[in-house]
């Protein structure tokens, strides 16, 4: 599911879902954090890659 945002927006993409950042037609920053640290100690971290390239959005 494709979800548009636009400068000054803030949201929150679950650790556990599958998503991609594209900056479509024009150019955008985008200033991400995470928890990796905290769940690489808690042995909680993991990763699964996509095999396809990107993913397809609907």
């Amino acid at each position: 599911r494709r979800f548009g945002w636009e400068r000054g927006d803030a949201f929150c993409v679950p650790s556990w879902a599958w998503h991609e950042h594209a900056a479509g037609d024009g150019e955008a920053i985008l200033f991400s954090i995470n928890d990796l640290p905290v769940m690489e100690a808690l042995g909680l971290y993991r990763e699964e890659g996509l095999k396809e390239g990107n993913q397809k959005v609907k």
